[in-house]
């Protein structure tokens, strides 16, 4: 499991943080809590073409040739775009959020 702090970011007047975990769904450490749950196993997943699998075994989401791959995926723009809306949506409800969870979840470990 790794976790990234993307704040806190000035998106307005208010400051808030958001605290992005992603996972593997085949490593069974899914983080706990109440969060935004983004599931990106429809993504294009190097380790299972066999293609690309030997090259990109032991790469991780961070190296530029495994996002062009990803990216690359029909539909990624979509599946991102509606994690973004459901992550604004919430900062957007009454009670003033000023932190949002996001953990999102690969096939990772399968």
């Amino acid at each position: 499991m790794s976790q990234t702090r993307l704040g806190p970011r000035r998106l307005s007047p208010d400051l808030i943080e958001t605290v992005i975990v992603s996972y593997g769904d085949g490593h069974h450490d899914a983080p706990r809590g109440d969060a935004l749950r983004i599931d990106t196993r429809p993504l294009r997943n190097p380790p299972s073409d066999p293609v690309v699998r030997e090259r990109m075994l032991h790469a991780t989401g961070l190296d530029p040739h495994v996002q062009a791959y990803v990216r690359a995926t029909p539909g990624f723009e979509r599946i991102v775009q509606r994690g973004l809306d459901h992550a604004l949506a919430l900062l957007a409800l009454p009670g003033r959020r000023f932190r949002v969870d996001i953990h999102v979840t690969c096939g990772g470990g399968l």
